[in-house]
């Protein structure tokens, strides 16, 4: 590779000190190998463990936020990108592991391809514990397809004067569906993305049990998340592509709505009838998974989700380029 440009690295954290030295050692690891020029920037969310101070001691920047209730998942990687002086932007989170030969593809590739704003690779995962970690595990071709796509889910590598020219990175009020929204601004402004056929990083799950996550996603508003998006899409000219991207979570919002109804009305026949759709969804999961219990789980899912959605669309939601609260840590020279 010729041109060696300077790369700004991102890593959102919220309680990574098991996973963050990683992280960074992988990161390096590559870029040194390269001979490249870069940075490393940990956008921290406040966390209630050692993640800033391991990341400090690993010679990186900390930017962190200094209020708990900025939390979520479009805040970090717009925070450090507020400190980011790179050409190409690295988004990662602190329990990946980057693997050999993406940076290198990558920024090749997007030399090569000015029209593309972003590339990907392929996304690898390990033994997960709950349902829905278990589930992101089985379609991994259908979250991470290779080609042309909507949006890099997991992060990517991006082309900073096309960020510049969208005005923000990620939307600091989403508590999730950030790159999905990065990809549908990118794509409106002319730009394409591309997954590369080659391994761009390793994933830990979480290791919480499948209903202590879903007590966890509600708390925290991961799960009202695709109410969210609706919400910031409202009016712009990607709002059918924010429908898309919720669809599933959308539609059975509404399915719940008619049926509190109907059990509202207190008519067993109609309510009967109403039971037979999530009847139905239950034993097609049954039959494709082969588990009563993996079809009880999804419909539980599927059921906080929609809940959720439902409850981002009541909820406030922040300007998107909204800057929180923040304080930056350096290593002493």
């Amino acid at each position: 590779m010729n041109q060696k440009p300077f790369i700004s690295v991102i890593i959102k954290t919220y309680n990574e000190q098991s996973g963050i030295a990683g992280t960074i050692n992988s990161i390096r690891e590559q870029l040194d190998f390269l001979h490249m020029q870069y940075e490393v920037i940990v956008a921290d969310s406040l966390s209630d463990d050692k993640t800033r101070e391991i990341a400090m001691r690993h010679q990186a920047k900390v930017v962190t936020l200094k209020e708990g209730k900025d939390r979520c998942c479009g805040v970090g990687h717009q925070l450090g990108y507020l400190y980011a002086r790179g050409e190409f932007l690295l988004l990662m989170d602190g329990d990946m592991a980057l693997q050999p030969g993406f940076i290198e593809r990558g920024v090749r590739f997007l030399l090569r391809n000015p029209d593309y704003a972003g590339v990907a690779g392929t996304v690898t995962m390990d033994e997960a514990v709950s349902y829905e970690f278990q589930s992101r595990q089985q379609r991994l071709h259908k979250i991470y397809p290779l080609g042309d796509c909507s949006h890099l889910g997991g992060g990517g590598l991006y082309r900073r004067s096309a960020i510049e020219q969208i005005g923000y990175l990620t939307h600091s009020g989403l508590h999730a569906y950030e790159e999905a929204e990065l990809g549908m601004r990118l794509k409106h402004a002319g730009y394409r993305l591309r997954r590369l056929n080659t391994p761009y990083f390793f994933h830990q799950s979480y290791d919480m049990p499948t209903f202590a996550l879903l007590r966890h996603r509600w708390r925290g508003g991961y799960a009202f998340a695709s109410g969210e998006l609706l919400k910031s899409a409202w009016k712009k000219p990607y709002f059918t592509d924010a429908v898309l991207a919720v669809k599933n979570e959308a539609v059975f919002s509404l399915y719940l709505s008619g049926l509190c109804l109907l059990l509202l009305s207190g008519n067993l026949r109609f309510i009967g009838y109403g039971l037979l759709p999530v009847i139905a969804f239950f034993l097609l999961k049954a039959m494709k998974n082969r588990s009563a219990k993996a079809a009880a789980l999804s419909v539980i899912n599927l059921t906080v989700f929609s809940a959720g959605l439902i409850r981002g669309l009541l909820s406030p939601l922040k300007a998107p380029d909204v800057t929180p609260v923040h304080e930056v840590l350096e290593v002493s020279e």
